[in-house]
């Protein structure tokens, strides 16, 4: 493509290409055509003249003194011959006419034909006057008793096929200028008209700035190329304004909670440091800086997690694993808590195998473990389940703490969500929002329900690895040893 027409825009690049297309085959048709016609119009005359070249050769003959017989009969030499015999010219081997038959008179024409290539065989035409074209076919002839080689030539008029022709060629060059010169308009309408969808969407695109994320390219007709090419970039635009509104939100909420712990900080060190104190108000007040700058790390090693792990650098080593081990791993380990305050956890498993990276789903799973001792009663009873369907298996923790108020449960995932009967337990509402990025890297879900009549319940689903039986929770128990704090209930698969 040249570069002059590389920066035409692409309606004029269709538009050009469509018109020179079009050209190149008008004009091949056009040629294809004339020629056909002249062939076809050609060849009876060329027929014929074969034809009567045959009978010139049957009828002419010799006397006995070399006089040129016709018919048996020497041709009268001032006499024009019939219309309805063949028109036909006998020229001897030095190029000399012999003798010529045909109905014209001399006299009018402007011109007779010149004498023909000796031994060869052509097909030409002669302009004998204004209104009169003749066609000739020339052969060689071998006269009988001459050892030289003559000619014969044998005629037709040309002009009713002449005028079809040239009648047809004035038509063709006419029409042909018309016919392109319709076709560049048609088709520069038809890419105008057609384009207009894409011109109105780059219109439209231009308008679209990182403050204004709530425009929406035009979509003419959902069902073409461009309207779903629209389509796509709507949809990612919906998600470009989402993340930048997640992105304000988490800006504002990480702001809003590294600012507690920095001014926690301040605030003690401004107020130790307005009076002398005794060695153990410094190591109280020290003591109490440790704790806000523990807060703060641990508020910044979760961010970053996060980050990671919605970012997509997070490394992850699918292999197939026992996910009820893994529950029960987990249980032994945070039984401690849940004996601390009381409560106990109760296992209903079945034997289920999953491919998965087995590190971060136990984190997923002390994640929602964690967060069902910190915010169930005393003495309350925490239940952890895996069921397993055809395709899946699921993992269940479930709680008796306060619940999630209906209208707030759209946001239990979300970053630094926590509800109000919910903050005197302490973190960063950054948990579940962890937990949610896990499962999406290892292409499982995380999901939330009710438990009537209080208390939540917490589902990590992931692809099973194989079919497997269900094997009681007291197996694992006998195999790794009951949890300090745990109780069993006989297993459940799903049905």
């Amino acid at each position: 493509m040249t570069p002059w027409l590389h920066r035409r825009s692409l309606r004029f690049r269709l538009a050009a290409w469509y018109a020179a297309g079009g050209i190149v085959l008008l004009t091949t048709f056009s040629a294809v055509i004339y020629g056909f016609v002249a062939i076809r119009m050609a060849q009876p005359l060329d027929r014929q003249l074969r034809a009567d070249q045959a009978t010139v050769r049957a009828r002419l003959s010799f006397a006995g003194d070399g006089t040129l017989l016709w018919d048996g009969r020497a041709p009268a030499p001032d006499k024009p011959g019939r219309w309805s015999d063949p028109w036909f010219e006998v020229w001897d081997a030095e190029g000399r006419l012999v003798q010529r038959q045909w109905p014209l008179d001399e006299a009018r024409l402007e011109q007779t034909p010149f004498a023909p290539a000796a031994g060869w065989e052509t097909l030409s035409v002669f302009n004998v006057a204004a209104d009169l074209r003749l066609r000739v076919l020339s052969a060689p002839w071998d006269p009988p008793g001459r050892e030289a080689r003559w000619m014969i030539r044998v005629m037709r008029v040309h002009k009713p096929a002449a005028d079809a022709l040239s009648a047809l060629m004035l038509i063709l060059a006419v029409s042909l200028p018309v016919v392109v010169t319709l076709l560049v308009l048609v088709g520069y309408g038809m890419t105008r008209h057609w384009l207009r969808p894409l011109h109105d969407m780059v219109a439209e695109a231009e308008r679209i700035s990182a403050d204004d994320l709530g425009r929406r390219l035009p979509v003419a007709n959902p069902h073409d190329e461009l309207g779903r090419l629209a389509g796509v970039f709507n949809d990612t635009l919906t998600r470009l304004e989402e993340s930048f509104a997640t992105l304000d939100r988490f800006a504002a909420d990480a702001s809003h909670e590294l600012r507690t712990p920095l001014t926690t900080l301040r605030t003690v060190g401004e107020v130790a440091l307005q009076r002398g104190r005794s060695v153990d108000e410094y190591r109280e007040v020290i003591v109490s800086m440790l704790e806000e700058a523990q807060r703060l790390h641990s508020l910044v090693e979760r961010l970053l997690r996060l980050a990671r792990a919605t970012g997509g650098t997070q490394e992850i080593r699918p292999v197939p694993v026992r996910l009820d081990q893994i529950v029960a791993e987990c249980v032994a380990e945070l039984s401690i808590l849940a004996e601390d305050r009381g409560q106990h956890i109760a296992l209903d498993v079945v034997e289920c195998t999953a491919t998965t990276d087995p590190i971060l789903f136990r984190q997923a799973l002390q994640n929602l473990v964690d967060n069902a001792i910190k915010f169930s009663p005393h003495n309350a009873t925490i239940r952890i389940a895996i069921q397993v369907s055809v395709d899946a298996c699921v993992v269940t923790v479930s709680d008796d703490g306060p619940g999630i108020a209906p209208e707030l449960r759209r946001q239990v995932m979300d970053r630094f969500f926590r509800a109000d009967s919910a903050r005197s337990a302490g973190g960063f509402g950054l948990g579940l929002a962890l937990t949610q990025a896990y499962m999406r890297i290892l292409g499982g879900t995380l999901e939330y329900e009710a438990v009537q009549p209080q208390g939540s319940a917490f589902r990590l689903t992931l692809p099973r690895a194989s079919m497997t039986s269900a094997i009681s929770s007291e197996w694992h128990l006998v195999r790794q040893g009951s949890p300090k704090g745990a109780k069993t209930s006989q297993p459940r698969a799903l049905p």
